[in-house]
C-alpha cells in the first residue's frame, strides 16, 4: 500500500478465513482504538414489499445479541469508556463504527463483532424500533435534501432499486397475517450479513500481530457465502425520463436550478479521475467562468459542478446554481450559457496544465496527509476497502495517474441537452403531482425541440473562456526548519507583540510535518453591537466582502490557500489557513480590500435579500433546533434571533449601509493568531502588515466582553414557541451561576453519565422520537445541561412531565454504579480531554479558543482534567439533588413548542411564563 511519508502508521491487509478483508492499522500516537464495519448492503437490496428493511436492520443490530442480550448494554459501554458509536444505511452499502479507549478495545470489538454473528432480533424491540424509524421518517418530512430525493425517485426508472423508500416507516415495516417483519428481518440478515460482502477496518495502539489476533478472535464466526450478489443491469433512466425539467417545490424560500447529465458507472476511471478535470473547469469561479457571467447578469448567487447521485451502474453528473429572482427568469438562457462553457471543453483538446493543476493539488494533500481521529481513519478506509484494490486502500482517493483526453471526451459525450433533466426548485412555478412519501409538490414537463435546438447550437460568448495557469500552486512547498533546534520547541503560543489594542501570539509549529499555517485576526468592534441593526450589517457586511472578492482570489483557495471573514458577538475574524507560502502576499490583498472597499448598490440589494431569505427560512428548520436557537438567543443579548435580525436588515438603505462599512473598523481591538509553517521573522512581518491595514484605530478601550444573561433566583422561566405543522419538541436547559473549574466539571460529567441512560429510557424504551439527548451545553464559557427530545406523536407537556420524571430518579440510577464504574467513566473523559490533537487545523482551533477566552496561559484543559478527577460520585449526586431535580425548584429555562396559541394552557404550564426574548432580557441581569 503507497503511505503518505507524513503516515507514520502500519498497515496490513488479511483476508480471514471466512472471506472478511480486514485493514489492520497501527497507530502509536493515539490513546484511542476504533473499528468500523461496512457490508455491501443498502436499501437497493430491500423487498419491494418491505422497503425501508436495511436501514432498520441496522437500527436493530444495536439492540442486542445473543451473547449480550440487554439492548442498551453496547451504547453503555462504549459511552463510560470514552467512546462514541454510530452507524449509517445508504443505497448499496452500511457502514457501523466506533471508538473508545486502546485499554477497553477487546471487550467493545467483542460486542460489535456479535452484531454481525448472532443479533438477537428480539421480537420486543422490533415493534419499538419501528416506532423509531417513522419517528425518523417525520424528523426530515420537511427536510428540502430529502423532499428532492423523493421527487427524484418517482422520476426515474421504477425497476431501478434507486426508486425505493429508502428510510422506512410503520406502513412498509408493518406486521401482516402473511407477512411477520421479525421473520424477513431475519432472513435478510442471513442472506446480506456475509463475510464475503464485508470489509473490517481496526485501528489502534497495538501491534499488528496483536490486531490480526482481535479480528481473528472476533470475526471470523462471521458466517460465509461463495454466493456472488448480483450485478445492477437495470438502467437508472430510460429514454422518457431524460429532457425533461422537473419543478419541486422547497419548503424553504428557496429557488435552485440543478443541470443534471447521466452517466454510467464512472469508478473504473478512479486511477485517472476524469470527471474531477470536468468539474474543476465547469465549477471555476474565476474570470471568464460560468459563474462569473452569471453573477454579472445577476443571475446567480453560486455554482457547483460534479455532484450528484452514484452507484454500482449509474453517475449523475450536476451543475448546481442557486439563483436569484432575475435568473429565475432567465433558466433558458443560463442553460444556454452552460452549453457554450461545454463547447468550450469539446472544441479542442484540454490543456494538460488544467489535469497538472488537479493533480499537484491531490499529490500535494496526500504528500503533506494530516493526521486523522482513528474513528475518521477506519470510517473511511473501511468503505474504500469496498471500491478499490488493496494497493490503493489508501492512496486511491488522491491517485492521478495521468491525463487520458480519451476519456475526458467520453465523459464529455454525456453532456449534451439530449442526455439531460433540469430540475427546477422554487415555490412559483405550478405543480400537477405530488411525490408518495415525504407529499412534495412537482411537475414533469417535457423540454421543447426548439429549446433543445438552441442549446444543441449553443456557441460561447466573448464573456466566456478557460481560465489561466493558477500562479498559486506550488509545486513544491517546504516544511521550515525548527528555530528552536536544542531549546525544544514551545509548547504554545508566545506573546511576540503586545501594545495598546494589538496583541500578537505566535507559534511555530513542525509536529505534524506540514507546509501549512493558519492566521486568526480576532477584530472586536464596539460599533458592531450597537444595536440589532448594525449585528445584522455586520453578516450582511461579511458576505458582501466574501462575494465582492471571490472571483479574485479564487486561484488561491483553489491551490490550498483558504480565506473566511466571519461575525462574532464582538465583531469579526478573518482567518487565512491552508499552504503557508503565498498567505502572506494574500493577506496584504485582503486586508487592503476589507477597509477600502466600495460595493455597489445592486449586488447590496441582491445579497441583503438572499440573508432576509437566509433569516425568514430559520422558521422552517426541525422543532429541537428552533428551541435551542431560541435559547442562544435568550441567554446571549448580543445574538439576536433571525427574526429581530430580519426586521432590522429590512429598515437598511444602502447609505446606510455604506455609513457603516465605512466606519466599522475605526474603533478596534485586535488579537492575532500565527500558528504553523513560518518564522518569527515571517510572523513579524504578518504583523507589521495588519498593524499598517489598521493605521493605530486600535485600542484595549475598544475590546468587547461578551454578555451572558444571568437568571439565578429566577427558578423556571418557560417559553412556549408557537411552530405550526412541526413535530412536538422541549428542552430543558440548567445554565451555571459560576464557571469555575469545579463546576464546569461537575456539569460535563454529569451529561455523560445522565445521556445513555436518558437515551435508553426516552427513545428504546418509551419511544418518544428519534432526537432525544443529554448534552453539556456551554453559553460563552458558563457551563449548562441541556435535556432535550422531539416526538411526532407527544405533546411538549407530556415530554417535560417525561424528562422531570427521569431528572428527580436519576440519582437512584446512579445508586447501581459501582466505584469501578466511576473510575472508568473520569478517566474515559480525561481521556477524552487529553486526546492530542489531530491535525494542525484542530490545534490552531485549540489555541485560537483559549486566546478568544483569555487562557493567556492555556492550561484550562489541563485544569479541567484535575478538576474532574477529583470529583466523587457522591459530589455528582449531591450537585444532581441541589441542582437539576424538579423538587427544589432549580433555575431552568424550559422552551415547549406548540402548533398553535390555543394549544396551550397556561394554568399548566409551570414557572414564569416568558412571551419574548425583550422580556427575559430586561427582568434578569447580565454577567461576563
Amino acid at each position: 500500500m503507497k503511505q503518505s511519508p507524513n503516515d507514520h502508521k502500519k498497515y496490513r491487509a488479511i483476508t480471514l478465513a471466512n472471506g472478511l478483508r480486514v485493514l489492520l492499522i497501527h497507530n502509536d500516537e493515539s490513546e484511542k482504538s476504533a473499528a468500523a464495519l461496512a457490508v455491501n448492503v443498502g436499501h437497493f437490496s430491500d423487498p419491494k414489499n418491505r422497503q425501508g428493511m436495511a436501514h432498520f436492520l441496522e437500527h436493530m443490530l444495536f439492540l442486542g445479541t445473543e451473547k449480550y442480550p440487554d439492548g442498551s448494554e453496547y451504547q453503555k459501554f462504549i459511552s463510560q469508556y470514552g467512546g462514541s458509536n454510530n452507524a449509517w444505511t445508504a443505497t448499496e452499502h452500511t457502514c457501523f463504527f466506533f471508538d473508545i479507549h486502546a485499554s477497553h478495545f477487546a471487550n467493545a470489538l467483542s460486542r460489535f463483532s456479535q452484531f454481525f454473528i448472532a443479533p438477537l432480533l428480539s421480537e420486543e424491540f422490533v415493534n419499538k424500533e419501528r416506532q423509531n424509524i417513522d419517528a425518523e421518517f417525520k424528523l426530515k418530512l420537511k427536510d428540502d435534501v430529502r423532499r428532492l430525493y423523493d421527487v427524484h425517485k418517482e422520476t426515474v426508472n421504477q425497476d431501478h432499486p434507486f426508486a425505493k423508500f429508502s428510510v422506512g416507516n410503520c406502513e412498509t415495516l408493518a406486521d401482516h397475517c402473511d407477512s411477520i417483519l421479525r421473520e424477513e428481518l431475519q432472513l435478510f440478515f442471513n442472506t446480506y450479513y456475509r463475510a464475503q460482502y464485508m470489509t473490517l477496518a481496526i485501528e489502534g495502539p497495538h501491534s499488528l500481530d496483536e490486531l490480526t489476533e482481535l479480528a481473528q478472535q472476533y470475526f471470523s464466526a462471521i458466517k460465509s457465502t461463495h454466493k456472488p450478489l448480483p450485478q445492477l443491469t437495470v438502467p437508472l433512466y430510460l429514454p422518457e425520463h431524460q429532457q425533461n425539467i422537473i419543478h419541486v417545490k422547497p419548503v424553504r424560500n428557496d429557488k435552485q436550478l440543478i443541470i443534471s447529465f447521466a452517466m454510467p458507472c464512472i469508478d473504473h476511471f478512479y486511477q485517472h479521475k476524469p470527471e474531477s478535470v470536468l468539474a474543476y473547469l465547469l465549477g471555476h469561479e474565476g474570470p471568464g467562468s460560468i459563474l462569473s457571467l452569471l453573477k454579472a447578469n445577476q443571475w446567480a448567487m453560486g455554482l457547483t459542478a460534479g455532484s450528484g447521485i452514484n452507484g454500482s451502474n449509474f453517475k449523475d453528473f450536476n451543475i448546481s446554481i442557486p439563483l436569484t429572482d432575475a435568473g429565475e427568469q432567465h433558466i433558458d438562457e443560463i442553460v444556454n450559457i452552460i452549453f457554450g462553457y461545454i463547447f468550450l471543453l469539446k472544441d479542442k483538446p484540454l490543456p494538460e496544465h488544467y489535469y497538472q493543476e488537479k493533480q499537484s493539488i491531490a499529490e500535494l494533500s496526500f504528500h503533506y496527509h494530516e493526521k486523522q481521529r482513528p474513528l475518521d481513519s477506519v470510517s473511511q478506509l473501511v468503505l474504500n476497502m469496498q471500491h478499490y484494490p488493496a494497493k490503493d486502500y489508501i492512496f486511491g482517493d488522491y491517485m492521478m495517474s495521468g491525463m487520458c483526453q480519451d476519456t475526458i471526451d467520453t465523459l464529455l459525450s454525456y453532456l449534451t441537452p439530449k442526455n439531460m433533466r433540469l430540475i427546477h426548485i422554487s415555490q412559483l412555478s405550478e405543480f400537477n403531482q405530488v411525490s408518495t412519501w415525504y407529499k412534495v409538490p412537482y411537475r414533469v414537463e417535457k423540454i421543447s425541440d426548439d429549446k433543445l435546438f438552441t442549446w444543441l447550437n449553443a456557441q460561447p460568448n466573448d464573456a466566456l473562456y478557460l481560465p489561466p495557469k493558477n500562479p498559486y500552486i506550488v509545486a513544491n512547498p517546504k516544511v521550515l526548519a525548527s528555530e528552536n533546534i536544542g531549546n525544544g520547541e514551545p509548547l504554545t503560543p508566545k506573546c511576540i507583540e503586545s501594545v495598546d489594542g494589538l496583541a500578537v501570539w505566535f507559534k511555530q509549529d513542525t509536529t505534524f510535518n506540514v507546509p501549512k499555517g493558519y492566521i486568526y485576526i480576532g477584530i472586536d468592534a464596539p460599533m458592531v453591537i450597537e444595536s440589532i441593526e448594525n449585528i445584522a450589517m455586520a453578516h450582511l457586511y461579511a458576505d458582501l466582502y466574501s462575494d465582492a472578492i471571490i472571483e479574485e482570489h479564487y486561484d488561491a483557495e483553489l491551490a490550498g490557500i483558504h480565506y473566511h471573514l466571519y461575525t462574532h458577538q464582538g465583531g469579526m475574524t478573518l482567518q487565512l489557513s491552508g499552504i503557508s507560502q503565498n498567505q502572506s502576499h494574500l493577506l496584504s490583498k485582503l486586508l487592503t480590500t476589507i477597509k477600502t472597499y466600495t460595493f455597489n448598490q445592486q449586488r447590496f440589494e441582491l445579497l441583503k435579500k438572499q440573508l432576509l431569505t437566509h433569516w425568514n427560512n430559520a422558521d422552517k428548520s426541525k422543532s429541537i433546533s428552533q428551541l435551542f436557537s431560541k435559547l442562544s438567543s435568550a441567554m446571549q443579548p448580543k445574538n439576536p434571533e433571525s427574526d429581530a435580525l430580519a426586521l432590522a436588515l429590512t429598515q437598511v438603505t444602502y447609505e446606510k449601509f455604506h455609513h457603516f462599512s465605512q466606519n466599522l473598523f475605526d474603533q478596534i481591538a485586535l488579537n492575532i493568531l500565527i500558528h504553523g509553517n513560518w518564522t518569527k521573522t515571517q510572523a513579524a512581518d504578518i504583523s507589521e502588515k495588519v498593524k499598517s491595514a489598521f493605521s493605530s484605530r486600535y485600542s484595549n478601550k475598544y475590546k468587547v466582553r461578551t454578555p451572558v444573561l444571568d437568571i439565578s433566583a429566577k427558578n423556571q422561566l418557560t417559553f412556549p414557541i408557537i411552530l405550526p405543522e412541526h413535530d412536538h419538541a422541549a428542552v430543558l436547559y440548567y445554565p451555571q451561576k459560576e464557571k469555575d473549574l469545579v463546576t464546569t466539571a461537575k456539569t460535563i460529567i454529569t451529561s455523560q453519565l445522565l445521556s445513555p441512560l436518558f437515551f435508553q429510557e426516552m427513545r428504546t424504551e418509551k419511544q418518544y422520537g428519534y432526537l432525544v439527548g443529554v448534552g453539556y451545553v456551554p453559553i460563552n464559557q458558563y457551563p449548562g445541561i441541556a435535556f432535550y427530545i422531539q416526538s411526532p406523536h407527544t405533546d411538549s407537556t407530556s415530554l417535560t412531565q417525561a424528562m422531570d420524571i427521569f431528572i428527580q430518579n436519576s440519582v437512584s440510577l446512579l445508586d447501581e454504579m459501582t466505584p469501578e464504574d466511576w473510575q472508568h467513566l473520569q478517566l474515559g473523559l480525561a481521556g477524552q480531554l487529553q486526546e492530542k490533537d489531530a491535525s494542525l487545523r484542530i490545534k490552531s482551533q485549540r489555541f485560537w479558543g483559549a486566546i478568544s477566552n483569555e487562557d493567556i496561559t492555556f492550561s484550562h484543559k489541563a485544569q479541567l482534567i484535575d478538576a474532574l478527577m477529583s470529583l466523587t460520585l457522591d459530589d455528582i449526586k449531591y450537585f444532581i439533588k441541589h441542582s437539576l431535580i424538579p423538587s427544589v425548584n432549580p433555575d431552568r429555562i424550559s422552551l415547549v413548542s406548540f402548533s398553535d396559541a390555543t394549544c396551550y394552557d397556561k394554568e399548566h404550564l409551570s414557572g414564569t411564563i416568558i412571551k419574548n426574548i425583550d422580556e427575559i432580557a430586561l427582568s434578569c441581569p447580565i454577567k461576563h
